[in-house]
């Protein structure tokens, strides 16, 4: 009788509110973690430096950023249970707080299956901008959700699965009132539980006891920037960025550093004195190939399994080749890193950030003072990703895009005009147009969906290509044809083509350019024989030096704001900056150091170290660079604010000094 009234009152205990709560937060809390592990699962290639035991103690760790998420989505649902107030009994209310509970949860669940995907093409957790990007009919579509549930179906198939354990959960946590329970001690035991559990929810919600809250930088305490993907949850994510603006950086610089170029000559890597004997201006057409990076091509990546880009890799072998970087891994930053020489750096897209009224220089807009005709051509729909008025503000008078195509016939059915037609259409307009002419042509083929015309011919061996595979290949094989129709015309031997990427690829099939240097990784380089030596050069060249380079190619030695170099230039010093996931990166062409703007937590060799697995920041100091980092960041940061983008008198007579 003793035994039985005990297990009566076990199960009695077992029944409480207060149990029945923490059943429902437990549950919720592994979901979230579990279904946050398999963004490492889905996405392993991100991480192979390192080992099982690694990666699970970063998973249990990162339930220290699970716990906060927990809390602020479920605390209707915390205080409901503990309230002390028999109206929680109340059927129609109990209904109303398992639907709360089962749909604002499996939303949480679901952007982290949304992150498993987007994760793959950014290498980065979907932050605030993602809802920016939501809104944009460009990016996000009807189509490329019915191919998204196409190709990840399993992914669905995983997230019904968790919708429904929820579901069982909540129907097995129902609260019941027990008849034979005294009030008094009810109503006791419900205020002592609401204060309790209170409490509890603000320690889990600041992550611990300690002075300030946990935020996404907290990571750092725990793995290096290429893991830190691991321990966050992406609801996380959402709740702890928001559009900050910038601030100025009090700290006095260690280092000089202005980005005011005052001498764009070009002395060196050209054919002897062939420039001074052009008598015409010569035309210029930079080429941004979408989504190739060094990987992709045998010239870089003699490693590659086969060959996708053969035109390129002939081409690269004709021309002065730098070890190309690009200063982002999105299309939004792509435009003012190579159009205006504006890397991005701060959270916020430049484009849609709160200095996006700035004014800036670019040199577009100094060969159109020079008589030049500018010309921007994407195949994409007009006004996708704010490319047409950007390229207007950077100094492009005129804008070729899909409408200005006129043939749907070559649409793709998502992005734009396929590449193949569009190059042509381009060769034969720059035909038309008078010279000297500035083009720049964005490519769009190897983006998802990664289609290619119906009516294109793979060769056999591409059986086994991934569908990104196939349209690096379609995309080699129109830049191929567009040279070739290029060639024929007038206009050819008298223009510099400029070949390079907007980023990466999206898809890494070896490790040393699936983190956080080599995915960063991108061709660059000078096709123009009559007047620059064909030569592989291993410097590090990012897309912020591509304005100060032509602009001395082309002989305009005006004053330029650019924080990039002019390649051309002996006595320019190699620089790579960037950020990404909270993280600053600057290179000079030996040492890779990182930061979070304030304190140094990297120091790599990726020349020796392309894998990125040894962290020589017990090891090294490398102040001096460091200090150059800190120098950029200042004087970008107060050039922001300011709205000082642009040259001006004092600004050239400081950096002459």
């Amino acid at each position: 009788m003793r035994r039985h009234t005990r297990k009566e009152l076990f199960h009695e205990w077992l029944g409480r509110p207060y149990m029945l709560l923490l059943y429902r937060l437990l549950a919720i809390l592994l979901a979230i973690s579990i279904s946050r592990w398999m963004l490492y699962v889905f996405n392993a290639q991100f991480f192979h430096q390192l080992n099982l035991r690694q990666a699970l103690g970063l998973y249990f760790n990162g339930m220290r950023f699970d716990l906060p998420v927990v809390v602020a989505i479920n605390l209707p649902v915390i205080i409901y249970y503990c309230f002390p107030s028999l109206r929680i009994y109340n059927k129609g209310l109990q209904r109303a707080v398992d639907i709360y509970y089962v749909v604002l949860n499996s939303v949480a669940i679901l952007l982290n299956f949304i992150d498993i995907i987007t994760f793959s093409f950014f290498g980065k957790h979907l932050t605030v901008d993602f809802i920016k990007v939501l809104g944009n009919s460009d990016e996000v579509s009807f189509g490329i959700i019915r191919q998204v549930l196409f190709d990840y179906w399993y992914l669905l198939v995983i997230f019904v699965l968790f919708v429904l354990v929820i579901n069982v959960v909540a129907q097995h946590t129902q609260l019941h009132y027990n008849e034979k329970e005294q009030k008094s001690k009810w109503y006791l035991r419900q205020s002592i539980s609401l204060t309790v559990m209170l409490v509890m929810a603000l320690i889990a919600w600041r992550g611990g006891w300690q002075a300030q809250r946990i935020t996404m930088q907290t990571t750092m305490e725990y793995t290096d920037p290429q893991n830190a993907p691991i321990l966050l949850n992406t609801p996380f994510c959402l709740l702890n960025t928001h559009e900050t603006k910038l601030e100025l950086r009090e700290d006095p610089p260690e280092a000089d550093y202005s980005p005011i170029h005052t001498e764009l000559v070009a002395n060196r890597f050209l054919v002897t004195d062939s420039l001074a004997t052009d008598t015409l201006p010569s035309n210029l057409v930079v080429l941004i190939m979408k989504g190739i990076g060094q990987e992709m091509t045998g010239y870089y990546n003699t490693n590659r399994r086969y060959s996708l880009t053969p035109f390129l890799d002939s081409l690269l072998s004709e021309s002065l080749t730098f070890n190309g970087m690009a200063n982002s891994r999105r299309s939004l930053e792509v435009l003012p890193s190579i159009l205006a020489s504006i890397p991005p750096l701060m959270e916020n897209d430049f484009v849609r950030s709160d200095y996006a009224d700035n004014d800036f220089d670019a040199f577009a807009q100094h060969l159109q003072g020079k008589g030049y005709n500018t010309i921007f051509m994407h195949g994409g729909k007009n006004g996708t990703m704010g490319f047409d008025e950007f390229a207007r503000r950077a100094g492009f008078r005129n804008y070729f895009g899909r409408i200005e195509y006129g043939d749907d016939a070559d649409y793709d059915g998502q992005w734009g005009i396929y590449d193949g037609p569009f190059l042509q259409y381009a060769a034969n307009t720059l035909t038309r147009v008078h010279q000297p002419f500035a083009t720049v042509i964005y490519t769009l083929s190897s983006r998802y969906p990664y289609k290619v015309p119906k009516d294109f011919e793979l060769p056999e061996e591409s059986y086994f290509w991934t569908g990104f595979e196939k349209t690096v290949y379609y995309e080699d094989c129109a830049l191929r044809d567009f040279f070739a129709k290029a060639a024929t015309t007038s206009w050819f031997d008298n223009t510099m083509f400029v070949i390079t990427s907007d980023y990466s690829n999206s898809q890494h099939f070896q490790p040393e350019y699936s983190n956080v240097w080599g995915m960063y990784a991108i061709p660059l380089a000078f096709y123009w024989p009559k007047h620059i030596k064909p030569q592989r050069c291993e410097e590090i060249a990012q897309q912020t030096d591509l304005g100060p380079s032509i602009l001395a190619a082309l002989q305009v030695n005006d004053t330029l704001l650019s924080y990039g170099r002019n390649l051309l230039d002996s006595l320019s010093v190699p620089a790579f900056v960037s950020y990404f996931n909270l993280t600053y990166q600057y290179c000079d062409g030996t040492y890779l150091v990182q930061s979070d703007g304030r304190n140094p937590f990297g120091i790599y060799k990726p020349v020796l170290d392309p894998l990125m697995n040894d962290n020589l920041i017990d090891r090294l100091q490398c102040s001096d660079i460091f200090a150059k980092l800190f120098a950029v960041l200042g004087d970008y940061n107060k050039r922001m604010i300011f709205n000082d983008l642009k040259p001006t008198f004092d600004t050239i007579h400081e950096a002459q000094e």
